[in-house]
């Protein structure tokens, strides 16, 4: 949920036709509720929420333009998500686990077009409160660390960001955003995170274990993109 300005990444791919019917099977009891937020055909509402498919956890959080979010191939692959966009201030969402934790995560890009700023790892923690990225494609601006480090036969620089009375989990809050930046890993091909190692990194360099000691209270985890240049995108992701 970040509104920093960066140079937004533009790439077209070849893209199939797919059906685009939002599954409602493994929504949670307030669904009710959610609908005035999401729509039968995917269409989302300024706001964020989130829900269940395929006993995967999914979020959406938009400001401005229009978005859709489906699962139009997820009962074949129970983690697949797409998300169309247009003209936002910013949209974020993506699909994974309600807690975050040190798991490796597998994914696939099966197709991205358009703009986008961000595809990658997305996901909080709320001791200390700290919203992370693990940029595969994209750039999220930040002060580099100096402190590079290899994770899944990838190099990433670790990059932090101090955000001010910005939106967070927990409401308008201050926080620190950890960013691990690689930005241009192939679309495609099956491609795994090992997120231990980056959580890893993130204890030794962060500047919080003084204070609060190693990052736990994780809360949601999920692949996904961001986009905040107010342009067209579309992503299809399965992750597992």
């Amino acid at each position: 949920m970040k509104r920093i300005t960066s140079i937004a990444v533009c790439i077209t791919l070849m893209f199939f036709s797919c059906s685009d019917t939002l599954d409602t099977d493994n929504l949670p009891e307030d669904a009710e509720a959610q609908e005035k937020f999401i729509d039968a055909n995917g269409y989302i509402s300024d706001n964020r929420t989130d829900g269940y498919n395929q006993g995967y956890f999914w979020t959406i959080y938009k400001e401005g333009g229009w978005g859709r979010l489906t699962f139009p191939y997820a009962n074949q692959y129970a983690g697949n998500f797409q998300i169309e966009y247009k003209d936002n201030k910013d949209i974020v969402g993506g699909k994974g686990w309600r807690t975050g934790s040190g798991r490796t995560i597998n994914y696939n890009v099966g197709s991205l077009q358009g703009s986008y700023d961000f595809v990658g790892v997305y996901g909080w923690t709320r001791t200390p409160l700290v919203e992370y990225y693990i940029v595969e494609r994209g750039n999220i601006a930040g002060q580099d660390q100096n402190k590079n480090f290899n994770a899944n036969g990838r190099n990433y620089k670790f990059k932090k960001n101090t955000r001010y009375n910005a939106p967070s989990i927990l409401g308008t809050k201050t926080f620190n955003q950890y960013i691990s930046q690689h930005g241009n890993v192939g679309t495609g091909s099956n491609k795994k995170i090992s997120m231990q190692t980056h959580i890893n990194h993130w204890n030794q360099h962060g500047g919080h274990q003084q204070q609060w000691g190693n990052l736990r209270d994780f809360d949601y985890q999920v692949f996904g993109i961001e986009s905040f240049s107010q342009g067209w995108g579309k992503i299809n992701a399965t992750v597992w």
